[in-house]
């Protein structure tokens, strides 16, 4: 990864936030169809066309919000990657800004988001509305897992290059405060986040063919436990 990251930096670095949305999006789509079509076949449905087409737009809509590309602190690094007068130590600490933000903005929006998907997507499929709600709760759960796992570390890579090309030859960013959560904390969560998001997913898998499929909600117990 790191090295698509610094091909897309030397490359598009005066519009590095686009890029980064770009390099998101085939990232995250596998990871949310595949519980789309696990609705799908659980309710003994054959809609995978409509439930991938809801699914492609809702994460493209998902990745604006998560990178908000264009806008921003990250705005700010484009501007100084284009050669505007633009303090280093400014433009550095705009890293750091974005990278709190995003992971904020990421973790609620795929709660949201992905539970949204999952209620669409049953419902094409002819789910009844206790299954909805049932899919709303699972796909939140998934949408936070997920970014749990994945939001600091690919935040922090994809804003490695940008902080190397600042930083230069001095000393900026070595006087910053260090990251909170610390390091340990985001990789205590990772783990947990993973364990959940492989059972749950285990769960629905199961519930495709098994007779757990009347109670999808019971994914995200096992999940828990």
């Amino acid at each position: 990864m790191d090295r698509i990251w610094q091909w897309a930096w030397d490359r598009y670095r005066t519009r590095y936030s686009w890029a980064t949305y770009v390099g998101a999006i085939p990232a995250l789509l596998p990871v949310y169809l595949i519980p789309s079509f696990v609705v799908v076949a659980t309710e003994q449905s054959d809609r995978y066309a409509e439930a991938a087409a809801v699914t492609v737009v809702a994460v493209l809509v998902l990745v604006y919000v998560m990178v908000l590309p264009g806008r921003g602190p990250s705005r700010l690094v484009e501007q100084w990657a284009a050669g505007e007068e633009i303090d280093r130590g400014r433009a550095m600490d705009s890293t750091y800004t974005w990278g709190r933000r995003v992971v904020t903005r990421t973790v609620g929006a795929n709660a949201l988001i992905v539970a949204l998907i999952l209620v669409l997507v049953g419902a094409i499929a002819g789910a009844e509305t206790s299954r909805l709600i049932q899919y709303a709760i699972l796909g939140a759960a998934l949408g936070t897992a997920v970014q749990l796992i994945a939001v600091h570390s690919f935040t922090e890579a994809a804003m490695r290059p940008a902080r190397v090309a600042i930083a230069g030859d001095t000393g900026i960013g070595d006087s910053l405060p260090r990251s909170r959560p610390t390091f340990a904390a985001w990789s205590n969560a990772c783990i947990l986040a993973t364990a959940f998001s492989f059972a749950a997913a285990g769960a629905m898998l199961a519930a495709v063919f098994t007779s757990a499929a009347p109670v999808p909600v019971l994914t995200v117990l096992i999940g828990e436990c």
